[in-house]
């Protein structure tokens, strides 16, 4: 080859192979690189590897250095929360694109890497502790690894050996972070408050629930037992709907009331048939062929209402922590409701600028009631704790509601509400050969997950309950047409599918409207309504005589605690014996079908649970306080005293009690939506009572009282840590059978038998 250069030229004779190869390359090939690092892949392995390592190593400690805004370096609340692959994968392509090509070869041979994929993750784990260990800064992914390893009661030993190999940091590094992050966990509430107290219209309101645990001692003696703690669980929910505040809003005072507006009026029952017929006609579409063929793409899966635009947007929640009270004592709970009135009630010049709504189960709003009363003496709002207005939450009303189904069923007669039990229980387990109990059901369907008591196996119930609902929607659908098979071919109007969407919608609506009509018809409550405004029936006779909780003699001045004391009292002493005023119909006394009675009990009590339930995953307040009126007859007649009283709460809450934008605002903000979505909202206290769960797990390697209370306020971010890793890896849970297919499954196997009934 000869070499030319300014000064003259040299020939030089190139006797290796490979050089001459390389030679070729450059004179005969277009890719000259491409050809040379194929030649020195084969001949130059160790000097080839060392110039690649060379670059690696300047791109490591490019990205590794200080300020460098690199994401393994952001140690703030957001940076480890708001961590993901993706953040770190568009990182390294900008400063370390040759790193994450020479790690992605050694897990996958597709380069580049599928997005997201079990390889992606490995691959980026990796580089995360490859740089941890030339970087002591980058520690990101490590807190995030070690809160998941406090989150699953990992020791501190076993942490320390991790924190060794560079997997996550020490576990005193982890709880020094945690520590100082106790003022994320209410700093956006405090920053609405102080809005709020300036007249802002953004508001928020507090829920709470109990929070037990046993802690089982290794080595049981008669003085190491088993430990019961008892604490309080807080969240903070921002309301999501504004209401602006309203001067000079009539309020009335309960005094004012009547029982008549405790109870179902013709216009709730007029919005009871059009929701039920939407829950029918969805029933009759998901589980008829030929329904879903003709309305399954035009019938709505949401029911419109007022607050339907803001149902499916995410609502902020904020736990708050564990909080060292027993909600069984008075003290405590007083204790509570002062240290939270110092905090979250907004203020202005030692005054309270509005109260703060506070949710939770009956229990819960029982015991702020009787603490505010226990504290009614004191001398101002504050100190009387009038900060907060308690409200029953939904989750619990609905477990206590399906309880109640299971135990009991009723009778609704058209002129009255008669309310008995349907010669056997609607669940009871020594009916399984009866067919068409909810038990021989439970058998057919194989539903083994029902059992035990319904507060432990709420969903199962709820399950097996709305699975006869369908069957009974689908057997009254089909006996409009006279039917008596799911396969029969429904004779729909000739040309249907040529009309507007509205006339199809309006034509089911219409057929299912009737089975609603039938079933609960417009003048349901008459005959109660009658009894509760006649002065001069024998149930208001002696209500009337009530003076400071004790029942009056008419004729004497005899008092008594109970109503039937007093009866027995005029009956013996002043000869007075009032027969009540009761109405029966022929067609009640000639009702013979036994168990058409039972199954139609069951139908109507489940329709109510089912139309509570689907308000409550569609955000429609309006329609969730409303069916409080449902059940406060039902509770009356099954002694259900405690969640009686909290229906007659609930109802006179929202019946003008409080001012207009309070009474608008304590309906239309009963939810939290943490994913999205019209039909993806959840009662608050169903979010509470899935906090404690999350809650308990993250307190394993906790084995007393004060080391729980200690670390309390750490919980919610290890709770909120591991749930951002199982976003952000894609950890997807055990999927549930869907009701469509627990249906399709079991129920129509037997649903010829069912149809007889």
């Amino acid at each position: 080859i000869t070499v030319y250069y300014e000064s003259g030229k040299r020939t030089v004779v190139i006797e290796n192979k490979d050089h001459i190869k390389m030679c070729k390359v450059i004179f005969y090939q277009k890719n000259v690189e491409k050809g040379l690092m194929e030649i020195l892949e084969t001949t130059s392995k160790d000097q080839f590897a060392a110039y690649a390592a060379k670059i690696v190593k300047n791109e490591c400690e490019t990205i590794c250095k200080r300020h460098s805004d690199f994401a393994l370096t952001d140690k703030t609340y957001e940076g480890i929360m708001e961590f993901s692959w993706d953040h770190l994968y568009q990182d390294l392509l900008l400063g370390a694109p040759n790193t994450l090509r020479i790690v992605s070869s050694m897990v996958t041979s597709s380069i580049p890497m599928p997005v997201p994929s079990k390889e992606f993750h490995h691959a980026l784990f990796a580089i995360g502790i490859i740089l941890h260990g030339r970087n002591r800064e980058a520690t990101t992914l490590q807190y995030l690894n070690g809160m998941v390893l406090l989150h699953g009661g990992c020791t501190h030993q076993d942490m320390k050996r991790l924190a060794k190999l560079g997997v996550c940091v020490f576990p005193e590094t982890v709880r020094n972070k945690l520590q100082s992050w106790q003022s994320n966990l209410d700093e956006k509430l405090l920053e609405v408050k102080e809005k709020w107290c300036k007249g802002d219209s953004m508001t928020y309101q507090l829920v709470g629930d109990n929070w037990d645990k046993n802690i089982v001692p290794s080595y049981r003696t008669s003085k190491n037992s088993t430990q019961s703690i008892h604490l309080f669980n807080v969240i903070g929910v921002i309301d999501r709907i504004v209401i602006k505040k309203e001067e000079g809003t009539p309020v009335r005072t309960v005094d004012s009331m009547t029982a008549v507006d405790f109870i179902p009026s013709e216009g709730d029952i007029d919005s009871l048939q059009k929701e039920l017929t939407f829950l029918v006609a969805r029933s009759v579409i998901q589980n008829i062929k030929q329904m879903e063929d003709l309305f399954g793409k035009i019938y709505p899966g949401h029911l419109e209402h007022i607050h339907s635009n803001e149902a499916g947007m995410k609502t902020s929640q904020y736990s708050l922590g564990l909080f060292d009270c027993d909600e069984k004592k008075t003290a405590d709970v007083i204790r509570l409701l002062q240290n939270l009135t110092e905090k979250y009630v907004p203020k202005k010049d030692g005054e309270i600028v509005e109260e703060v709504f506070f949710g939770g189960d009956r229990l819960t709003d029982e015991k702020i009631q009787v603490a505010q009363q226990a504290m009614r003496n004191a001398d101002s709002g504050l100190e009387r704790l009038e900060g907060f207005i308690s409200k029953i939450e939904d989750f619990h009303r609905l477990m206590n509601f399906l309880e109640l189904v299971k135990h009991i069923s009723y009778t609704f007669n058209q002129s009255q509400l008669v309310c008995k039990a349907i010669h056997r229980l609607s669940y009871n387990t020594q009916s399984s050969r009866d067919r068409g109990t909810v038990h021989y059901y439970r058998n057919l369907l194989n539903a083994r997950n029902v059992k035990g008591e319904v507060k432990n196996s709420y969903r199962a119930y709820k399950q097996l309950y709305y699975t006869l609902f369908d069957a009974i929607c689908c057997v009254l659908f089909l006996k409009k047409f006279e039917l008596d098979s799911c396969d029969s071919t429904i004779p729909v109007p000739q040309g249907i599918k040529d009309w507007e969407a509205d006339q199809q919608l309006q034509w089911l609506n219409d057929k299912c409207g009737e089975i609603v009509k039938e079933i609960f018809p417009h003048d349901l409550f008459a005959e109660l309504q009658n009894v509760l405004a006649d002065p001069d029936h024998e149930e208001n006779y002696w209500v009337n005589s009530i003076e400071n909780d004790n029942f009056k003699c008419h004729f004497c001045n005899s008092r008594y605690k109970y109503v039937t004391s007093l009866k027995m009292h005029e009956k013996t002493k002043h000869q007075v014996n009032m027969s009540a005023k009761v109405q029966t119909t022929n067609s009640l006394l000639r009702q013979t079908d036994e168990l058409n009675d039972y199954l139609v009990s069951v139908f109507r009590l489940t329709a109510l649970h089912q139309n509570l339930n689907s308000a409550v995953d569609m955000g429609d307040g309006y329609r969730v306080v409303r069916s409080a009126k449902f059940e406060t007859p039902i509770y009356n007649r099954t002694n259900k005293v405690k969640y009686l009283i909290g229906s007659v709460h609930l109802t006179a809450l929202v019946s003008g009690t409080l001012p207009a934008h309070q009474s608008k605002r304590l309906i239309a903000n009963r939810f939290i939506n943490i994913s999205g979505g019209k039909n993806n909202n959840l009662s608050l206290d169903e979010f509470v009572e899935i906090l404690n769960r999350d809650t308990k797990n993250a307190t394993h390697g906790f084995q007393t009282k004060d080391s729980i209370v200690q670390h309390s306020k750490e919980f919610p971010h290890l709770v909120h840590a591991v749930k951002h890793f199982d976003a952000m890896c894609e950890v997807k849970k055990k999927k549930r059978v869907s009701q469509t297919s627990f249906i399709q499954g079991g129920c129509q196997k037997g649903f010829d038998r069912f149809a007889v009934y």
